[in-house]
């Protein structure tokens, strides 16, 4: 990966206008941050030294910026964002200056809140059929992988369609299997994402603390989440009622209940959810959750139950968050989110695979950096005795070698005359 990293750039263009170089020169911070689980956000701080761009009509709510980041001959792909927030400061000394803020298509989703029965005739409507018309509503690509399990209707309880995919997509699943439900869903410029979430994919790149001649990898800061990997509340535990049996139903998610879910190592730690706390923390199992998904009915019965999948889904989810770290990177136009990131040179117990779920792209004065958010589902094996053998598929995929700087020729000078006798090529 060769990088000029002394000539950090980036292009914008605004409604497809092109930003002049005296525009752009007065640009004074680019920061794109790359989410899965927020909307991407766009920033640019611009300085307005004759007050020529607070009435310029590029620099307006509501237009579409569409930029590229990183160095001459390097750059990023195309990202797209829509100004909603611009801040303006006129100080008492010093110059003008303009914040604006754009975010991706997805604040269409995220807005108003809706209510709405979602249903089809028997056998029923998909999840990713509901996915494919919120996109189509909205103006964007389905980017959808079809799910398994019709339903005869589905409720959308005043929430917005966002937040409605993503409960949707948290139970699920594309195949029959034990430990296969959980999508993920977001929006990436004009598409609408809602498929598994790519645990298994070959890592984007390696990073490789001191080591690394390119000094790529600045700073690693990870964090555990563990208090036990054993008892009651290591697991995820959805309770219902079966209309049918008039009984209650229970269904339970844990490690080694979901044996087909990717693995980003060979330890795991499970947190007890049963620790006293006032209440359960986004990060730990041991949730038990009421569902309402069996007293639906349905013309069949369905291969798998839907409170097994929602069980299974909060369960990894939960289990993503046993390792979460921040790393500092020089700036590397190829970082995205939603991508696997190899981690080497932390030890035996946090080097290895990353899920990468934020990337904060930044060009100032100081040059160009980026800001990893990286999460876990397991350990290495230095986790300790502790720990418990994870039942997942392990991702052993190996990221492409990073290219290394060769060290220069031995020559040799007379000390003398200074000329070059041995080694110096015919130059």
């Amino acid at each position: 990966m060769d990088l000029d990293t002394f000539k950090p750039t980036f292009l914008i263009q605004i409604e497809g206008q092109d930003l002049s170089k005296d525009i752009t020169q007065e640009i004074t911070s680019f920061v794109f941050t790359d989410n899965e689980e927020e909307l991407d956000v766009l920033e640019l701080s611009v300085t307005d030294r004759n007050l020529q761009f607070v009435d310029d009509p590029l620099f307006q709510e509501g237009n579409e910026i569409v930029a590229r980041f990183g160095y001459v001959g390097n750059l990023s792909p195309r990202k797209k964002a829509v100004i909603k927030d611009i801040d303006y400061d006129f100080p008492e000394n010093g110059d003008p200056t303009i914040r604006i803020k754009a975010y991706d298509k997805g604040f269409k989703l995220a807005g108003k809140e809706n209510q709405k029965v979602w249903q089809k005739p028997a056998p029923g409507i998909l999840y990713s059929e509901i996915a494919e018309q919120i996109a189509a509503a909205n103006g964007l690509t389905p980017v959808v992988t079809a799910t398994k399990g019709t339903h005869l209707r589905v409720t959308q309880s005043n929430i917005s369609d966002a937040q409605f995919l993503k409960e949707l997509a948290e139970k699920a699943r594309d195949r029959d299997g034990e430990g296969v439900s959980g999508y993920v869903f977001y929006i990436q410029d004009d598409e609408l994402h809602f498929h598994p979430r790519e645990l298994d994919q070959t890592p984007l790149l390696t990073l490789e603390y001191f080591t690394d001649t390119k000094g790529l990898l600045r700073s690693f800061r990870p964090s555990t989440q563990s208090q036990g990997a054993k008892g009651a509340g290591v697991e995820t535990k959805t309770v219902g009622v079966d209309p049918r049996k008039k009984d209650v139903v229970e269904h339970k998610a844990n490690n080694a209940t979901t044996p087909e879910r990717t693995a980003l190592g060979k330890q795991t730690y499970l947190v007890d959810g049963n620790t006293g706390e006032g209440s359960f923390k986004e990060q730990e199992t041991g949730q038990i959750v009421p569902s309402f998904d069996r007293s639906e009915g349905f013309h069949e019965e369905p291969r798998q139950e839907p409170a097994q999948d929602s069980a299974e889904g909060k369960f990894r989810e939960a289990e993503l968050r046993q390792v979460e770290a921040d790393a500092a990177t020089i700036g590397i136009p190829q970082l995205r989110a939603k991508k696997n990131v190899e981690i080497k040179g932390v030890g035996r117990k946090f080097s290895g695979i990353y899920y990468c779920h934020s990337v904060r792209h930044s060009i100032s004065g100081a040059g160009y950096l980026c800001e990893l958010k990286l999460k876990k589902n397991a350990l290495g094996k230095g986790a300790g005795d502790k720990s418990a053998e994870s039942q997942g598929k392990p991702n052993d995929k190996e990221a492409p070698p990073t290219p290394q700087n060769e060290p220069p020729a031995m020559v040799t000078i007379d000390a003398d005359s200074g000329a070059v006798t041995q080694g110096g090529g015919n130059g």
